[in-house]
């Protein structure tokens, strides 16, 4: 035991002494490290205690690597909550394995090894045994209670899972370990929510960041990310919390939190820095969609590729790639584009006769409009953002529909929301036409 926590200690140091990059350096502990410790945790008796002490000596070092503070929950790190990393804990970890133990002994094929199966000693703290009973109870009163339809879809839309009474001794024993995983997540969840700044997060979009993800950020990005979702950036009130700083604001005699600093500041609207970074996310978006709109629009017409192939003789020419998720956009070549950016947009007056909204798309031979309207707010004020906009043009998008203009998008009109300041998440659009994976990179904090 103390063989193998010496082992963990050095191997941390190891990769810590390394001059790679912090994401690179938490690769080589999820693929390098973790593989080499778990089996010697399956398969020598270590309580459950001293495998908690090597994760928050692996912890410390994760924290080091992302720059995230120490006061960071774990939850943040292990946790599927709002912002889900690509990283494991070891407890979890050290849990599955001895729960695949346990099962693949109680149903071993020997009947010698299946009757008599030695106890897994894990210390007082946690016993496999009887999680694994409690496991077997939840998936088998799963069955009876049978499938529960939930959303909008129709009945038998639900994608088919295997029941317990029916799977097979590799299928029970899968089902057993995520059924453990699923508790996990369970108390990290309740424990969560006794955060009274950290695990606040009630009916917010969650996000998932892939290695890929992590691979395009830069280290700062990561930081600022991880540190704005759980509210540990050093703001005024922080630094007021943590070394009795002056907790106001700057500009203004308010108490300085994230939430003030990043869309409440009163003197900030009025200087135009709200404004600056509304135009620097419309410049994002709109950068996205000027490529999609000048490769749709370079591309030959259906009808040119028709009357070529019937005129020609000889061998065919190959045919031009299809466009992939383009939508209605691939239905015309005159795509425009207006974007409120410099100076006011003037809405075409083809269509109506407005200033308002941040961004139009339109093609006159299709006679189809995006009427787009850029929010970036407070997380919690999304929904009421969404809601807001939408209500806010739908006689725009009547007098468009009037002068025969198809109006694309829910409640006729496209609000899209980028809560950037703390996750950097879009809204998803409704139609696959303008959907893209755009990413809008975090402003530090000192930097407004």
């Amino acid at each position: 035991m103390q063989q193998l926590k010496h082992y963990i200690t050095n191997s941390l140091e190891i990769i810590n002494k390394t001059p790679l990059p912090g994401k690179l350096k938490l690769w080589c502990l999820q693929f390098g490290l973790l593989p080499r410790v778990m089996w010697p945790l399956t398969m020598y008796e270590v309580p459950m205690t001293t495998v908690e002490k090597m994760e928050r000596t692996v912890t410390s070092y994760v924290k080091k690597w992302l720059g995230v503070p120490r006061c960071l929950t774990n939850i943040s790190l292990y946790g599927k909550g709002v912002l889900e990393l690509p990283i494991t804990s070891l407890t979890e970890e050290y849990k599955c394995s001895k729960m695949r133990l346990q099962i693949t002994l109680k149903d071993s094929r020997d009947q010698i090894t299946s009757t008599a199966v030695p106890p897994l000693v894990t210390g007082r703290k946690w016993a496999p045994a009887e999680v694994v009973q409690h496991a077997v109870s939840a998936l088998e009163h799963n069955d009876i209670v049978g499938h529960v339809q939930q959303g909008r879809g129709g009945f038998g839309l639900a994608p088919s899972k295997p029941t317990w009474h029916k799977a097979t001794t590799s299928e029970r024993r899968r089902m057993v370990v995520m059924e453990v995983r699923r508790q996990e997540e369970a108390e990290r969840s309740a424990k969560a929510v006794s955060l009274a700044k950290q695990g606040q997060w009630n009916g917010l979009k969650r996000r998932k960041i892939g290695w890929r993800d992590l691979w395009e950020m830069e280290a700062n990005n990561i930081s600022f990310i991880i540190k704005a979702t759980y509210d540990v950036l050093p703001s005024p009130k922080n630094l007021h919390q943590w070394y009795g700083e002056d907790p106001t604001c700057v500009l203004c005699p308010t108490p300085a939190t994230l939430k003030h600093i990043l869309t409440g500041c009163k003197t900030s609207l009025t200087q135009g820095r709200y404004t600056w970074r509304h135009n620097q996310v419309l410049k994002s978006l709109a950068a996205a969609l000027e490529r999609k709109r000048t490769f749709i629009n370079s591309l030959p017409s259906s009808a040119s590729r028709q009357g070529t192939n019937i005129c020609s003789r000889g061998p065919k020419k190959p045919s031009s790639p299809p466009v992939r998720s383009a939508g209605q956009l691939a239905m015309a070549r005159d795509w425009k584009m207006l974007v409120d950016i410099g100076q006011q947009l003037t809405f075409p007056l083809e269509i109506a006769a407005t200033t308002r909204p941040d961004l139009v798309l339109w093609s006159s031979s299709l006679k189809s409009v995006y009427i787009i309207e850029l929010t970036v707010p407070w997380e919690s004020s999304a929904e009421e953002a969404y809601e807001r906009k939408k209500l806010r043009y739908t006689e725009l998008a009547a007098e468009a529909q009037r002068r025969g203009f198809q109006v694309w998008g829910q409640r006729r009109s496209w609000p899209l929301e980028v809560c950037g300041q703390r996750r950097c998440w879009f809204r998803e659009l409704d139609a696959p036409a303008l959907q893209a994976p755009w990413t809008i990179p975090c402003q530090s904090l000192e930097n407004g």
